[in-house]
């Protein structure tokens, strides 16, 4: 059996593949992760971040580990957990299947994470990523960085118009992709569910499939759209 290992931090975009590892009934490693002085450590105390840079050199999450080998940036990630899959045939379904639906993931995929991820909440989050240490220029980068968040929740609640899932009828990785985009929507003070209502159509939907409740819970989230028992 493939040896496999997730290094991932609870409410961080490592959530998708942690959900879809789950949805796919895939045998894992789990190394929780939190953020340290210094960068991502593991969150147990068992290795530093300067440790965790020798597995995985960009530092962040998520990272998998296939054997001997890592894996990182999510477009890649969730491309190698469908390939992982108990199920083989069930696994590259989520990845599209025919050729327009596979370069239609691939045009989500790296629309997500390197606009509305890198440059919208990254420059929200993180506006040091951008100025460096001109402290300063953080407000208007903050701000510029909620108006590429808000273009994009704008972007994606029109192309989910009339749509079950991201794609139509059937889920693909690019919905746990987009559902922890939703939550960190509100994470930033955006009323999601008076905004985008095609989003949160969508999101009710994926919101149902095993894998995502099961990492909902391991993660300690909460559900949004179904209260708990």
């Amino acid at each position: 059996m493939t040896q496999v290992k997730l290094y991932r931090k609870d409410g961080a975009c490592s959530f998708a593949p942690h959900a879809l590892l789950r949805h796919l009934s895939i045998p894992f490693q789990d190394v929780p992760m939190r953020a340290g002085e210094y960068g991502y450590e593991a969150a147990d105390g068992s290795f530093t971040h300067a440790e965790y840079l020798s597995i995985n050199p960009t530092g962040y999450v998520p990272a998998l580990a296939v054997e001997n080998e890592i894996v990182t940036e999510m477009p890649a990630v969730l491309t190698m957990i469908c390939h992982l899959a108990p199920d083989w045939e069930r696994g590259l379904k989520l990845l599209g299947e025919t050729p327009l639906e596979k370069a239609t993931v691939i045009q989500w995929l790296a629309w997500l994470s390197g606009t509305l991820h890198s440059l919208g909440f990254g420059g929200y989050w993180r506006p040091n990523r951008f100025v460096e240490d001109n402290v300063e220029c953080y407000g208007v980068v903050k701000e510029k960085a909620m108006k590429v968040i808000k273009a994009g929740f704008g972007r994606i609640d029109e192309r989910l118009k009339g749509k079950t899932y991201a794609l139509g009828d059937k889920p693909t990785v690019v919905d746990f992709n987009l559902y922890f985009f939703w939550r960190w929507g509100y994470e930033v003070g955006i009323p999601m569910e008076k905004e985008y209502h095609n989003f949160e159509r969508a999101l009710r939907q994926v919101e149902k499939l095993e894998g995502i409740r099961q990492a909902v819970e391991e993660e300690g989230l909460g559900r949004y759209f179904e209260p708990q028992h």
